[in-house]
């Protein structure tokens, strides 16, 4: 291997390491409630989507505060970048996780767990990399109550018009006021997937500004 070789290997796993750090700080920052560390973790108003947010960065911590200040939720989350595409100071990154919130309805403390991936685009900054978006896609999720002699608190019937992928995540969202899009990106729905990952690869390739939502 030529030292060219040998150095261009090195930057790669240098900017690995530091990309993978990034996606997990970004995650403890916001689970820690450290928001300006979160912040810190992006370009300026980059987009952020999740299964009750859709907007800024900026508007996403301010919103995750309020929340968790209200004692709505306290969920963390578990993270494990796995999957990372480089070209010319732009990358994407793909991380397996899992949300785990605690939570009371009528009187029952239960577990949700929601298993999904998160994906974002990332820019080299003066600042090192930088997180340009963030985007859920979901799998499967499931409720456990803490006493497992207790029923789960549940509309079963409600449930049933909700997508398998985020179902039970969807229901809590709904009982605690918040309005659930029934769009979002999930593994039951690989058209939406797949026309997602081809408009990230097109930006990774191209550069294109393109919506995170458009086609």
């Amino acid at each position: 291997m030529t030292d060219a070789a040998t150095l261009a290997r090195l930057e790669r796993l240098l900017d690995r390491t530091e990309i993978f750090d990034l996606v997990r700080f970004e995650r403890l920052c916001r689970d820690q409630r450290d928001f300006a560390g979160m912040i810190g973790c992006y370009v300026p108003n980059a987009p952020v989507r999740t299964s009750w947010f859709d907007g800024t960065v900026e508007d996403f911590a301010e919103a995750s505060r309020k929340k968790m200040a209200s004692g709505a939720s306290q969920a963390k989350h578990w993270i494990m970048p796995a999957r990372l595409e480089f070209k010319d100071g732009r990358a994407l990154v793909e991380s397996p996780a899992v949300i785990f919130d605690r939570m009371t309805f009528d009187g029952i403390a239960f577990d949700m767990f929601q298993y999904c991936r998160f994906f974002s685009r990332l820019l080299k900054t003066a600042d090192g990399w930088k997180l340009a978006s963030f985007e859920g896609i979901y799998q499967r999720d499931r409720l456990e109550t803490v006493d497992p002699r207790d029923a789960l608190p549940v509309d079963w019937e409600m449930i049933k018009t909700l997508r398998p992928s985020y179902k039970f995540m969807g229901y809590t969202q709904i009982r605690r006021g918040y309005k659930l899009n029934p769009e979002l990106l999930g593994d039951d729905r690989p058209d939406l997937v797949e026309a997602f990952y081809r408009r990230e690869r097109q930006w990774l390739a191209t550069g294109n500004e393109a919506s995170l939502r458009g086609a």
